[in-house]
């Protein structure tokens, strides 16, 4: 059954990522490209984000309630490490869904050759409205979610 992350990540790649993946499509199509072409394009773009959506479900959630945690405790972001596998998940899925539409930002420091860390500070303001219009509490979803209470 979906849960309130569910809900907002399915909205959010219904009504964020799929229109801009689909903007991308038309903005790059080619003169020799067909309509056909750039609608089996759009549609491979829609399974794709679909796709990694729901591999990246888990991650999505994980995310959010440790930001929101950190939040309890005074900190704006968190930091996530490449290096371990769990927290890389956690990055790639606040980077795709909520970096890329102004949701949150993030910044990075190179640990090693071709590692990073990745500072996530999630816009609680923004992501609260963003939840309102899927119909998601998300407060209280992230409230029974956390292990922190909210202050």
């Amino acid at each position: 059954m979906a849960d309130a992350f569910d809900g907002l990540l399915d909205y959010i790649v219904r009504d964020l990522v799929v229109p801009d993946a689909q903007k991308d499509v038309d903005l790059n199509a080619t003169a020799e490209e067909t309509a056909d072409d750039i609608i089996a394009t759009k549609e491979q773009k829609t399974a794709g984000a679909i796709e990694r959506a729901r591999a990246l479900a888990i991650p999505f959630r994980e995310g959010l309630v440790l930001a929101f945690e950190a939040q309890q405790i005074g900190h704006h972001e968190i930091r996530l490490d490449d290096r371990d596998a769990t927290q890389n998940a956690i990055a790639d899925a606040l980077i795709a869904f909520l970096v890329g539409f102004g949701l949150a930002e993030s910044r990075s420091e190179a640990t090693e050759p071709g590692h990073y860390l990745y500072f996530v500070a999630v816009d609680w303001d923004r992501l609260y409205e963003v939840a309102e219009r899927a119909g998601v509490n998300l407060p209280a979803a992230l409230a029974d979610a956390a292990s922190i209470p909210p202050a």
